[in-house]
């Protein structure tokens, strides 16, 4: 666990999980003074886990182990200054201009979560058909153009066999979310713990999981897309140009990159396709 920003007077604190050398480093090198230039605006911790939080013999993929950073953080010295956790994946970048801070939306006794699905500026399905067709046009003729990814929640529910699939009526990506780590880390410890690490899921990880889990609660707190915008939506609606031109001029990349980040709050580049790595 690495303190770069022990927590202020207000007891918020945004946490990551870079396991890896490699993935730390790329943090370190393109995310870390964004994350900083925040924290410092509005007086929050910055802690990053750099290894696992967990070296059972049912320990899971990376990407769970955000689950586990509320109880590290109960176990820590830190505990007792800490009273707010925002989790965010180490591939969103923050407009330090324009972005409020994010625990003025967030409710003591909910878990903080960013639509997806429902009261997007996009249609989600147009937006989806918009990707498959760019990404079999310019990425891989192998890419489908019917695919997951017009699963609805309820379907997606239904794909992993999760009781009461209906329950299921949005979604969120689980790269950021807010959370009481005295109220809740040991929910979200359980929700770990739950599931085999041989679970097979669409994502290959925790997110339909973690949707399941949180939207069988009347826990959640849903609050507007711009505080995850994703990069591939607002690459496929305002950018389309990118899947072919992007790829020869960084410039205009960065450029593009840079109107999405302030016309949003947070943007995240998540996903494992060519968007992402720009």
């Amino acid at each position: 666990m690495k303190i770069i920003k022990k927590p202020g007077k207000s007891k918020n604190v945004i946490v990551g999980v870079a396991i890896s050398k490699k993935y730390y480093q790329n943090w370190e090198r393109y995310i870390s003074k964004n994350w900083k230039i925040y924290c410092d605006r509005f007086d929050l911790g910055l802690i990053i886990f750099d290894d696992f939080l967990d070296n059972s013999e049912n320990r899971k993929k990376a990407n769970w182990h955000k689950l586990l950073v509320g109880k590290k953080i109960n176990e820590s010295k830190l505990s007792k200054d800490i009273k707010n956790i925002c989790y965010l994946d180490v591939d969103i970048l923050i407009n330090t201009f324009g972005a409020p801070n994010i625990f003025d939306v967030h409710k003591n006794d909910k878990i903080t979560v960013v639509h997806q699905y429902k009261n997007m500026p996009y249609d989600y399905m147009e937006t989806g058909k918009r990707i498959s067709m760019f990404r079999h046009l310019f990425y891989s003729k192998k890419y489908p153009l019917d695919s997951s990814i017009f699963m609805t929640p309820k379907q997606i529910a239904k794909f992993h066999n999760f009781k009461n699939a209906e329950i299921m009526q949005n979604y969120f990506c689980s790269g950021l979310f807010i959370f009481n780590h005295k109220i809740y880390s040991k929910f979200l410890e359980k929700i770990y713990k739950k599931y085999d690490k041989k679970f097979i899921s669409l994502t290959g990880g925790d997110e339909p999981i973690m949707n399941y889990e949180f939207q069988k609660t009347e826990y959640l707190n849903w609050i507007d897309y711009k505080y995850q915008a994703i990069w591939a939506y607002e690459m496929a609606n305002k950018f389309p140009f990118l899947y072919d031109y992007g790829k020869r001029n960084k410039k205009l990349q960065s450029e593009c990159v840079t109107s999405s980040l302030m016309s949003n709050y947070f943007l995240h580049f998540c996903g494992s396709w060519h968007e992402s790595s720009m």
